[in-house]
């Protein structure tokens, strides 16, 4: 569950789609709420809605082959219903779900760090970035950075992390030149170990609470649903490459399964060849639509 991670920047500077992507990166956030297993949130997927219906004259396709699309969509279908359904448990449960201490917070635009680090910022109870009040945090944070960023995503320190650093505060031996420097560096180790371990507390029972209010939620099974939908239609869009097409209407199968793997759901305006690809999908579903009217 804590190797989720949630990154679009590397695609979107290739070229590359990012809204299927984006939402099966996104369990870290449940990963550091102690949630979910591996893949999700952004409602904006390549297949989080179904496919629209074939053309009425089909009767010379390969039968396989659209009973494969039958297959798809109703997988679609599924992955679209399970994501409204997570979706549902953010909102319905959003008045219950605590802030962290403001003793456990750390650096401010934690939802813009890198890949290992994003497991540590505050997520709500589905594992979407939490964007706090900032106008209240007036002893951790300046006037003019608060009037500038009136709402921020904070790292949130983990009891793991204060175990850590516990661990390695208690090894630490001060050192000075002299009997004050000594002194100093004896009260920065103190008072390091001290701040540490009340966080430590803190965290531990932070985490229990969002561990209970996630099970009680039932967090873990929406999300093992939507993990399970998207199986299946990554399954069902390969049988579909796998199966030759007889006419037309055929190739737009195909097409449509391409697009529903996420791959070529991009901008067909993006230069290179994933621009290519797109604008080739796009044109080989269109064909069909426009044989349609």
């Amino acid at each position: 569950m804590n190797d989720i991670i949630n990154t679009t920047t590397g695609a979107a500077a290739l070229g590359l789609p990012t809204s299927r992507r984006l939402f099966l990166s996104a369990l870290p956030g449940l990963a550091a709420a102690s949630i979910v297993p591996a893949a999700l949130i952004s409602p904006n997927v390549a297949h989080a809605h179904p496919e629209p219906s074939l053309a009425t004259d089909t009767a010379h396709e390969n039968t396989d082959l659209l009973q494969a699309y039958d297959r798809l969509v109703a997988a679609q279908s599924e992955f679209a219903d399970a994501t409204k359904a997570l979706d549902w448990i953010g909102d319905e449960w959003r008045h219950l779900w605590p802030l962290a201490p403001e003793e456990l917070l750390g650096g401010a635009n934690a939802h813009q760090n890198s890949f290992e680090y994003l497991k540590y910022a505050e997520r709500d109870i589905i594992g979407r970035f939490l964007f706090r009040d900032t106008s209240v945090l007036t002893k951790r944070l300046a006037r003019e950075f608060r009037e500038q960023n009136e709402r921020q995503c904070f790292h949130v320190h983990t009891s793991e992390e204060a175990r850590k650093r516990i661990d390695e505060l208690s090894q630490y031996t001060p050192k000075g030149r002299t009997e004050k420097a000594l002194v100093r560096n004896r009260a920065w180790r103190n008072e390091g170990l001290a701040q540490w371990k009340q966080r430590l507390e803190l965290a531990v029972a932070y985490e229990a609470e969002t561990a209970r209010l996630s099970e009680a939620a039932g967090v873990v099974p929406a999300a093992q649903r939507i993990v399970d939908a998207d199986a299946a239609v990554k399954e069902a869009s390969a049988k579909i490459s796998m199966i030759p097409a007889f006419t037309h209407e055929g190739l737009r199968i195909k097409a449509r399964a391409l697009q529903a793997s996420g791959l070529f759901d991009g901008d067909p305006n993006t230069p290179g060849r994933w621009g290519e690809f797109c604008r080739f999908i796009h044109a080989v579903i269109g064909a069909g639509e426009e044989a349609q009217v």
